[in-house]
């Protein structure tokens, strides 16, 4: 009898092998300047599918990255951490100017942190599915990587998010870099698959209707690989339950399982997915936070998430108009929510 960990590595090889073969002529692998060196010898933008959906990185966006990095080592509070980290993203489908400006905030922030950026340019099934069917196949071409030059975490960003604070690491909202190498955390304390109760592997927010998975980080390993398996399958294995949310609430089925359940931690909506709340320009002027809920975006906060915006387009164009000229709010002083201490007090208290 097939135990629980060879059945799914079974449907693992079925489901991925059709997408690697898809993939393996179509990946194309982008070299850009940096803004300083990276450990990892590899393109630090790379696209998948044969269309071009990268936007150019132009000589001025390179000149401003360098200004970036030395205005955020000056000012800011952050260190650059040490984990080997990649933003995943997906542009397929009719090119719209307000995504492509969407997209280039996450093309600055990773110039300045050294960090890699991965598209998907061309759908591989059908709708919202493509999301973790293009996160399956990149994790399964990470962990064919020797382990020392593989991606150690991924953040999946939805199209229509915006990189608030320039300045803000990634790796700033991971568990401490002790507890990634398993040196806080008791190895024998393991699930009946052999993994680690107490490590963090997905770091994920709720809003008002439940997950929100337009922006979540995760680890690059074996568990990953399970559960994203598992969230591809969930409509063809369980086509009884009702997914409002397509993919979205497959994938809060799954991570709520016996499985998945110990390696998921649900972080603060404020860290890295906070909501519009009165435009850019009262983003930009706005002196008062007291009466504004928790996941109302101010500054100072990582990015800003418009999913259901009444007018997606335009909020995105006036906020990414509105940061040119926004000075750094690290340099300025004008920070109105800085969640350093919250992060290092929520990993405190879980470890």
């Amino acid at each position: 009898m097939l135990t629980p960990k060879v059945f799914t590595t079974i449907c693992i090889i079925l489901i991925t092998f059709p997408i690697l073969l898809l993939y393996h002529d179509t990946l194309k692998e982008l070299s850009v300047p940096y803004a300083r060196p990276i450990i990892r010898p590899t393109p630090q933008f790379v696209a998948s599918g044969n269309s071009p959906c990268l936007p150019p990185t132009t000589p001025e966006m390179t000149e401003e990255a360098v200004r970036r990095h030395a205005t955020c080592r000056k000012y800011s509070p952050f260190t650059t951490g040490k984990a080997r980290i990649a933003t995943v993203t997906a542009h397929f489908g009719s090119p719209s100017k307000h995504y492509q400006k969407a997209f280039q905030s996450h093309l600055l922030h990773s110039l300045i942190h050294g960090t890699e950026v991965g598209v998907m340019c061309d759908a591989i099934v059908d709708d919202l599915w493509n999301k973790p069917a293009f996160i399956l196949e990149l994790l399964m071409r990470e962990t064919m990587r020797p382990e020392k030059e593989r991606l150690e975490w991924i953040m999946w960003v939805d199209r229509d998010t915006v990189i608030l604070d320039q300045c803000r690491p990634i790796s700033s909202f991971l568990p401490p870099e002790n507890s990634r190498f398993g040196s806080w955390w008791g190895r024998g304390d393991r699930n009946h698959d052999g993994y680690n109760k107490r490590e963090v592997n997905l770091l994920v927010t709720n809003d008002s209707n439940g997950l929100n998975n337009g922006v979540f980080l995760l680890r690059v390993d074996e568990w990953a690989i399970f559960l994203f398996t598992a969230i591809l399958a969930f409509r063809h294995y369980r086509p009884e339950v009702d997914l409002p949310f397509t993919e979205q609430s497959a994938m809060e089925h799954v991570i709520r399982t016996e499985q998945f359940k110990h390696q998921t931690q649900f972080v603060p909506q404020s860290w890295f997915n906070a909501y519009d709340h009165g435009g850019a320009k009262m983003f930009a002027t706005r002196e008062e936070t007291m009466d504004m809920n928790d996941e109302w975006v101010r500054r100072g906060d990582y990015l800003v998430h418009f999913p259901g915006h009444p007018d997606k387009g335009r909020a995105i164009y006036e906020y990414t108009e509105m940061l040119k000229d926004l000075p750094d709010v690290w340099e300025k002083a004008t920070v109105q929510r800085d969640i350093g201490r919250d992060v290092a007090e929520f990993w405190r208290n879980l470890g």
